[in-house]
């Protein structure tokens, strides 16, 4: 009896756990998944997934992962997963007993919080380290006409303004130090390495990224400082502006921007007037009040931009056309009334990307930049011509090998062509192969670099030889990251950067006075960097970081033993420095600024032209159409002779704007007026060069 019941039981048992695994798999499944960038492998908050089958939709949390419940027995689904910013994707048969990764591929709003200057590709900002950047708003003319002016209030930035032309320098290191890039490929010519930042136009410009710190590793040469990265707007819809403005002393600009997009296919048109006679008074070491002759400034410049994006596939056509005509001061104290100077940029970037999948994005780039400059001056006899040609190509494979790994290695290869009344005809080639990798584990991220550069230069000699030398450079680096939280995150960065000599230190002709050396070699700096850096709901950003660079065999010009001046590696020096930037927003209201302390020292003497202490702050008040803001600046004193035998003191300057942007009107109407150094302060960023006193803007702006 007992082992019927038994029996019985055990039967009931069975038939039970049948009614249940039948239950179970007659039940609706769930499918699990996080949504991630494609290139950032970040979370992709709030995306949309909608099911076609079920014609059910579902949106992902604020970090990327979703639950969509399917019908009874469904195993496998479809689904399309969308987000603004983002390219639309449509997943089949995915299994829902298995958790889903979908990848989103970044469509033509770009995002806030990503940037790509620091390492090459799309970065989170939180784990980007000292790379500030500048974009929307920010980028207004504002009374400003060109890039330099939009620069300047970024932190460990020296402006040296030499009143119609102006270099940057970042963290202490030279304007020579310092790389310009336009959508990643240098401006710097070899010419003398540097950069007229005055005449890049403000339409020139979608995004600025400042990356402070030696990037040799990623860039190769002349990134001491740091560089500064100009990306050129993408078109994103139908719609044009423009902006008028005027300005004391003869200031006149236009800015016309026009945009089209029906994909695949758009277009950006662009053109830029500016002139002025910058006839300004200023005062003399005498007390006695002069005008500035000689300093006017005309400039034109033409931009277009074709882009073609489908699926996987992006390709990006740029050129680009600027002259510029203008007087060439020269210093107060002997000014050359006649001399003249005029620039030509011609300027042509073919970009391709194809994203072979979701793990792999591989980037070709063709480029060719013609420079062309021109100096007379009657009082000096001079009649000088230079002509610059680069020429190069840039391959680059992105791997993201895991959710932990990535790898990036790229080559490149560039020529550059010299041909001047003054200096000859030398020739400079560059072969190059770089590679990076970050790994991520948790909040840690390891990202070591490196970069090989090839660099061969030759000169043709009067005895119809040619002089030929050959450098192989080593650029490592290795940064590391640690996010505790968005509001604290830690960055430190160790490597190695140069500068190469340019073809004025290298070959200038020999004269009564002056020669070139073309035995130079490449200046060196290692640097070292920590810092940290946070954000709080939009509402709180900051960053605080140290950093030191030691810099061997500077090139530096000195009598040789036949009284000729030359120059030669000798000198060295060493930059300490702390940077801090914070921006507060709190909607109707904000305050933003940064302050950099920085010395530069060689052989116990700090270095000409490098304030200790430089700091920016600006506050604004009101809704968006109709704000007011005030900003105040204070520069250092700064030292123009190595041995302190003078210096230019420091100066606080203060300024004052006001926007007017009815949101009813269409097409948009924007009305700004501002004044500049509004108490007239007498100051010079360049001995024997002043800057303008007390001056005002008013502009006109319409977009539709």
């Amino acid at each position: 009896m007992k082992s019927e019941v038994r029996s019985q039981n055990a039967e009931r048992r069975m038939c039970a756990a049948v009614l249940l695994l039948a239950a179970a798999t007659a039940a609706a499944a769930t499918l699990k998944g996080k949504v991630l960038d494609a290139y950032t492998r970040q979370p992709v908050p709030y995306a949309e997934i909608y099911a076609y089958e079920l014609n059910e939709r579902v949106w992902a949390d604020g970090a990327g992962s979703f639950r969509l419940k399917t019908a009874p027995g469904v195993v496998r689904v479809s689904v399309e997963v969308s987000r603004v910013g983002y390219q639309d994707r449509r997943w089949s048969h995915l299994k829902t007993s298995q958790p889903a990764t979908l990848y989103l591929l970044p469509g033509l709003i770009q995002l806030k919080g990503v940037t790509v200057s620091a390492f090459r590709s799309p970065t989170p900002a939180d784990q980007s380290g000292p790379v500030s950047v500048i974009e929307g708003a920010d980028l207004l003319a504002r009374g400003r006409t060109s890039v330099a002016d939009v620069i300047a209030g970024t932190p460990s930035v020296v402006v040296q303004d030499y009143g119609n032309l102006s270099t940057i320098a970042l963290r202490g290191a030279t304007s020579e130090q310092t790389l310009v890039l336009l959508d990643g490929v240098k401006l710097n010519s070899a010419q003398d390495n540097l950069v007229d930042v005055s005449t890049l136009p403000l339409m020139l410009a979608g995004r600025v990224e400042m990356a402070r710190g030696g990037i040799s590793a990623l860039y190769g040469a002349n990134s001491v400082g740091g560089a500064a990265n100009i990306m050129t707007p993408d078109p994103s819809r139908f719609g044009a502006r423009a902006t008028a403005g005027l300005g004391p002393f003869g200031k006149r600009y236009l800015q016309l921007v026009h945009t089209n997009w029906s994909a695949p296919l758009g277009y950006l048109v662009g053109l830029n007037l500016a002139r002025a006679t910058d006839d300004f008074p200023y005062r003399d070491s005498l007390d006695s009040t002069r005008i500035r002759a000689n300093s006017d400034f005309a400039n034109t410049g033409v931009l277009a931009k074709g882009l073609f994006r489908q699926g996987r596939h992006r390709a990006a056509l740029l050129g680009e056309y600027d002259a510029a005509r203008r007087g060439s001061p020269g210093p107060i104290t002997y000014p050359p009334d006649s001399a003249r100077m005029d620039d030509a940029r011609g300027i042509a970037h073919l970009n391709y990307g194809f994203q072979e999948s979701d793990n792999a994005l591989f980037e070709a780039t063709l480029y060719h930049h013609r420079f062309w400059r021109n100096y007379r001056s009657p009082l000096y006899a001079t009649n000088d011509t230079h002509y610059v040609t680069a020429t190069g190509a840039m391959l680059s494979q992105n791997l993201y090998l895991s959710r932990w790994g990535t790898l990036l290695a790229g080559i490149e290869t560039e020529r550059q062509g010299f041909s001047s009344t003054a200096v000859g005809n030398p020739l400079r080639r560059s072969n190059s192969g770089w590679a990076q990798a970050r790994l991520e584990w948790r909040a840690l991220s390891v990202t070591p670099a490196a970069r090989y550069d090839w660099l061969t230069e030759s000169e043709p000699m009067p005895d119809s030889s040619a002089f030929r030398s050959t450098e192989r450079v080593l650029s490592p680096r290795l940064s590391l990251t640690y996010s505790l939280n968005k509001w604290v995150n830690l960055y430190a960065g160790i490597g190695r950067s140069f500068r190469t000599p340019t073809f004025n230190e290298l070959y200038w002709p020999k004269d009564q006075w002056t020669s070139g050396n073309p035995r130079l070699k490449p200046e060196w700096a290692t640097n070292l960097e920590f810092g940290l850096s946070g954000t709080r709901k939009n509402l709180l950003d900051y960053r605080l970081g140290v950093y030191q660079s030691r810099l061997t065999d500077l090139i530096q010009w000195q009598f040789d033993s036949t009284g000729l001046t030359r120059p030669v590696n000798l000198d060295t020096a060493t930059i300490t420095g702390a940077e801090l930037e914070a921006n507060l927003d709190l909607g109707y209201a904000g305050l933003g600024g940064n302050a950099t302390y920085t010395v530069a020292r060689s052989h116990g003497k700090d270095l000409v032209y490098r304030p200790r202490l430089t700091s920016r702050a600006t506050a604004w008040l009101g809704p968006k159409w109709l704000r007011l803001s005030a900003t105040a600046q204070y520069v250092g004193k700064r030292y123009t002779m190595a041995d302190h035998s003078d210096s230019l003191p420091g100066y606080f300057l203060t300024d004052a704007e006001c926007s007017v942007s009815p949101t009813l009107l269409r097409p948009t109407v924007t009305l700004r007026a501002g004044i500049r150094n509004l108490f007239d302060r007498q100051y010079q960023t360049t001995q024997g060069y002043p800057v303008p006193g007390r001056n005002w803007y008013a502009e006109l702006g319409l977009e539709i």
